[in-house]
């Protein structure tokens, strides 16, 4: 069985309690609310030195980085942020969670924390919110090490169609609000790749969902994947215009975003260097952690 302590915490009260599914032994960090203009969101703030940003996609949270972060917050601190909709962050329902939103409210912490010579470190929908946050902050970044994401649309992606398909479907929805069942049952299809992401690993990222009513802002990342409403493009250029040092971790077994993903991330950051790791799929940091720490270590050096 797991075991779990009580966390330290320096939280808001109008943050969600931590609650007892969550696996403190893995995730020790005081938790702290930023009251950003939508909602609390939840990060934690780790060890000394430059700053590292750490953003996750959809529907994880900043558990994904637990042991990066507990290495590397012995020589950097190392921030974690939990976007608002998402993790241990409110999740309020009339509010823009489309991630051009989540740019804007991260920028808001990071100005908050007034973080300058930043690394992000992004994975899924966290790897194109940190290049959107870069382009618009060049004064503040400094490096990017990114994870399996894109920036473009995904309208042609199979999975990612059956995806949205059946996470946004008005029917779906309808009785997914009416019948009530626990999030269990509705978010393993968010979970497009589960090579290798054991199942206690997924309820802690499925517990951070109390009931239905929880869920709107994986739905509306699900929505935004295969969007085409120009912001892919619009963070691709501009991100793509910086030259700044950039280091890809891929997983080589991840197939989400297509065939030739990585392909398509190397003609837009062709400066990038890029590492491919045999034997792994979407979620790298969760799949291969000690390769990870050793990369970005040698990357930030």
């Amino acid at each position: 069985m797991l075991q779990t302590r009580e966390p330290t915490r320096d939280i808001h009260p109008s943050l969600p309690e931590i609650a007892h599914w969550l696996n403190t032994v893995e995730y020790p960090f005081a938790s702290k609310s930023f009251e950003s203009p939508d909602g609390l969101m939840h990060y934690i703030d780790v060890g000394q030195g430059k700053p590292i940003v750490f953003l996750h996609g959809s529907p994880t949270w900043s558990f994904l980085y637990r042991k990066l972060i507990a290495n590397l917050s012995k020589n950097f601190r190392c921030i974690g942020v939990d976007h608002l909709g998402l993790g241990l962050s409110q999740k309020p329902k009339k509010v823009d969670y489309r991630p051009a939103a989540h740019t804007r409210r991260l920028e808001a912490l990071i100005e908050h924390l007034d973080l300058r010579d930043v690394t992000i470190v992004g994975h899924d929908f966290g790897g194109s919110i940190g290049m959107d946050w870069a382009s618009r902050n060049p004064d503040r970044f400094r490096d990017l090490v990114l994870f399996n994401t894109w920036v473009w649309s995904l309208d042609k992606s199979m999975v990612i169609r059956f995806v949205t398909q059946v996470a946004t479907s008005p029917l779906n929805l309808y009785w997914f609000r009416l019948l009530n069942p626990s999030p269990k049952f509705y978010l393993p299809i968010l979970f497009a790749d589960e090579h290798n992401l054991p199942k206690w690993v997924q309820d802690q990222f499925q517990h951070a969902f109390n009931n239905q009513f929880e869920t709107y802002c994986p739905e509306a990342l699900a929505r935004a994947m295969t969007a085409k409403d120009g912001w892919f493009e619009s963070v691709a250029k501009g991100y793509s215009a910086m030259k700044k040092p950039c280091l890809i971790l891929w997983g080589g077994d991840d197939r989400t975003y297509g065939e030739d993903a990585l392909q398509r991330m190397q003609a837009i950051i062709p400066y990038a260097a890029t590492v491919v790791l045999p034997g792994v799929g979407n979620y790298v940091p969760e799949e291969a952690p000690q390769l990870c720490i050793q990369h970005i270590r040698a990357f930030i050096s």
